[in-house]
């Protein structure tokens, strides 16, 4: 694996002088550090000794995408590798098994350079070879496929749910799967996606998309973890407004205790005349289980990736989000969810220098808001954290 980081880099180099060359070679260096602070008050006494209240971490994050591109044939090979330092290496066990867990066909995830400060993890995210001829193209391998049509929330994307929290992984996660797509003309599509997962969860769907009335219509069909499901999506506008929208619904099977469940999102958006973009969200997910705690937060909090079946941990959620750029060299946004299940609510706010053409510097914030079970429901801070991040891009 240190050899091909190594092949890469080196390729890269040669690769960028050849502009006829069939290969292309992009990635980026990145460097992150994080200060987080938990709330103790939400903790039981016995529990205060065992958690880490106060936490610091540093990342190095290196990424290689190499395409490559000759008559009707694409390939491509994506890698991410992360050494990491700080708090959450000190976890032990239960971060190494988070981080070294690959739920393709084959296991592509490798962990080394173990210890108690510091560890390296290398995971390659695309590998894929595709083939395009006339109205039709084919694809294997470890690819993104992405069929959501709103903002944050996307029931529709039965092959490649992200976590919208984790922010510092812009390419988001892809998936083992055979894509065919017919493009019958300009307007419509129609595209056959199968992926077997290596933990039993596969996926088998059928994707038809048309333009009508100047909105972009989509319609599925499939099964997702052995259970049969329907979903559709609109996108268009309404008097100036964006409007996009999506739902799945997955029908009841017995043999299997699963439930009817419906999943749905929709957003409309707006972009003002001194650039501002306004977008207003919302979700509903029958499948959030009911009466969580401020506690659930942990599971989209820690880069896990939740199922397109239950895309979030509250049942209704409403989003707010803004975009405004100061400057072409300055950008800011500032993001806030709101869930009344659990009268909890998210504020992510950001703000980004592009200090060159290949550098540009984050900051970034995000704030989880929740009732204390501990405190008579008392709304307070729960956790607080901070990221600076310093990106080379090649």
């Amino acid at each position: 694996m240190k050899k091909l980081l190594v092949i890469l880099l080196l390729a890269s180099l040669g690769l960028q002088a050849q502009e006829e060359s069939p290969w292309q070679l992009t990635g980026y260096l990145k460097y992150l550090a994080s200060y987080s602070q938990v709330n103790k008050a939400y903790f039981p006494p016995e529990l205060h000794s065992e958690t880490s209240f106060n936490n610091f971490d540093q990342l190095l994050h290196n990424r290689f995408d190499l395409r490559y591109y000759k008559g009707g044939w694409t390939g491509g090979i994506g890698m991410r590798t992360r050494l990491f330092q700080g708090a959450s290496v000190e976890k032990g066990e239960s971060f190494y098994q988070g981080l070294d867990k690959d739920a393709g066909l084959a296991d592509l995830s490798f962990l080394y350079w173990k210890s108690d400060q510091v560890l390296m993890h290398t995971i390659i995210d695309r590998l894929w070879l595709q083939y395009e001829i006339e109205k039709w193209s084919f694809r294997l391998g470890r690819q993104r496929i992405n069929w959501g049509m709103t903002s944050v929330f996307n029931p529709n994307d039965l092959l490649n749910q992200y976590n919208f929290l984790d922010f510092d992984y812009e390419e988001r996660p892809g998936v083992d799967a055979l894509r065919v797509q017919f493009f019958p003309n300009f307007s419509s599509q129609l595209e056959l996606a199968i992926a077997p997962g290596r933990d039993e969860i596969n996926t088998a769907a059928l994707l038809y998309r048309n333009n009508a009335y100047l909105y972009d219509f989509q319609f599925i069909a499939g099964f997702y973890d052995a259970q049969a499901t329907l979903g559709g999506g609109w996108a268009g506008s309404i008097g100036g407004f964006g409007f996009k929208g999506e739902a799945n619904y997955y029908f009841e099977n017995n043999q299997e205790a699963k439930s009817e469940v419906l999943v749905a999102a929709a957003d409309v958006d707006y972009v003002f005349s001194n650039g501002l973009y306004l977008t207003l969200g919302y979700l509903y997910n029958q499948s959030a289980a009911e009466g969580l705690g401020v506690l659930a937060f942990s599971n989209v909090s820690d880069g896990q990736v939740l199922s397109p079946r239950n895309p979030y941990i509250y049942r209704n959620t409403a989003l707010l989000s803004l975009n405004y750029p100061f400057n072409p060299l300055i950008n800011g946004s500032l993001t806030g969810m709101y869930s009344p299940d659990g009268n909890s609510t998210i504020i992510f706010p950001s703000i980004s220098y592009s200090l060159s053409t290949n550098w540009d510097i984050l900051v970034a914030g995000q704030f989880f808001l929740a009732d204390n079970d501990l405190a008579a429901q008392e709304y307070d801070a729960f956790a607080n954290s901070l990221f600076l991040r310093l990106k080379w891009s090649f």
